[in-house]
């Protein structure tokens, strides 16, 4: 999650968007959320019956959408202030930055589908062929939905609405479903070196491919599409999940610090839906920063106001926390 808000403080805050610290964040952030959503929302043994499926859908819209429609409502009437209906301001807006959990409930909805679908419909010995295909169908099918919005129809509206979103992350969905199904296989790719050597050969070649101005310049278009939307994003999730995986043994450490790491865990969605409201407009030192010389004073600069954000989030969180209507129905929390 303090990726997430270190990412925002970098772009809303500091106006960085075109920064390579930014874009290289950006090429593992989000496709690394829904991995991880997809991964923790893997359970093998569950039963899937219409029940269990009608109330996992209903546990989910709970947390997924109330939450985020009334911050949504709150933050849209925060900014349109007087100048704009509230409605208009939405019109225009869209889901904003709180598209991450509607497109969730959309990842889920098919998952638990195609779960039922398989249990209801299936001998035991085809479910699993029939829910790993439908995925993988589901999340090509998306990637060229993806390909067709965004670079034929060009549409504002459905980008707006998170429709262009829903269709090129659903395959990050899957590869946290598929990484978790099959754990054990996963986990000793994750300790071969020549997996992750060539993760890291494969992200690093993509980045000076991608961002090196005299080497980028010619690469073709197509080719450099292809690269920042697919090749260097499974690399740098696998890295990423390796970093964490290869330092598991830290989190087991009974100290403040990991404490602080596994409490913000435990928080993320009141820390995501609460953090817009808290960047501060730091356009004017983001433009002093801009040079990609000073890397490493943007990534500290940026850190430190993402660990401040994240705090006044977590302060927020336990005022609203103190009630049990509010907790129950703003962040879903029993």
């Amino acid at each position: 999650m303090t990726l997430v808000v270190f990412g925002h403080v970098l772009t809303y805050g500091l106006g960085m968007y075109e920064s390579f610290i930014s874009q290289l964040f950006m090429t593992f952030r989000m496709p690394m959320f829904f991995f991880i959503s997809g991964y923790i929302a893997f359970k093998s043994i569950e039963n899937w019956t219409p029940d269990h499926y009608r109330k996992m859908l209903k546990k989910k819209a709970l947390v997924q959408i109330i939450p985020a429609t009334i911050f949504l409502f709150l933050f849209s009437f925060y900014w349109a202030g007087s100048d704009k209906p509230l409605m208009a301001y939405i019109q225009q807006k869209g889901l904003g930055g709180y598209w991450f959990t509607y497109t969730l409930l959309v990842y889920f909805i098919i998952y638990y589908t195609l779960s039922l679908m398989a249990h209801l419909f299936l001998h035991p010995q085809k479910q699993d062929r029939f829910f790993n295909f439908g995925m993988i169908i589901v999340s090509l099918l998306g990637i060229v939905a993806y390909a067709y919005i965004a670079g034929v129809m060009k549409s504002e509206l459905l980008n707006a609405y998170a429709i262009t979103k829903v269709c090129y992350y659903f395959q990050f969905f899957v590869f946290g479903i598929m990484a978790k199904k099959y754990l054990v296989r996963f986990e000793e790719c994750m300790n071969k070196n020549v997996v992750l050597s060539l993760s890291l050969f494969v992200f690093v070649a993509c980045l000076f491919l991608l961002f090196h101005p005299g080497i980028s310049k010619h690469v073709p278009d197509a080719i450099q599409l292809f690269m920042y939307y697919e090749c260097v994003r499974y690399p740098g999730v696998v890295l990423v999940f390796a970093l964490f995986f290869h330092s598991r043994e830290i989190f087991d450490c009974n100290n403040a610090w990991v404490s602080s790491l596994l409490f913000v865990g435990r928080r993320t969605l009141d820390i995501y839906l609460i953090h817009y409201f808290l960047i501060p407009d730091l356009r004017n030192v983001g433009a002093f920063l801009q040079s990609d010389h000073m890397f490493v004073i943007q990534l500290v600069f940026a850190l430190v106001v993402s660990v401040c954000v994240v705090f006044v989030a977590l302060i927020i969180s336990r005022v609203i926390r103190l009630s049990n209507f509010c907790g129950y129905y703003l962040f879903g929390a029993k």
